[in-house]
């Protein structure tokens, strides 16, 4: 009974413990949330004043 990988749960190889360290990758993800949020908010924004100019007519 040894299955397709001898028995094994897991596979032989095993992903590298160490990982690379690159500011530049955190600068861009913390820029892509402060576009996120600014994005988010101004959505909000453009529904409340839609919703303000609806409820005027």
């Amino acid at each position: 009974m040894g299955g397709v990988n001898g028995g094994r749960i897991r596979p032989g190889r095993r992903f590298p413990r160490q990982v690379r360290f690159r500011p530049r990758l955190i600068q861009e993800l913390a820029m892509a949330d402060v576009a996120f949020v600014v994005t988010t908010i101004a959505v909000f924004a453009l529904v409340a004043l839609v919703a303000k100019g609806v409820t005027k007519l």
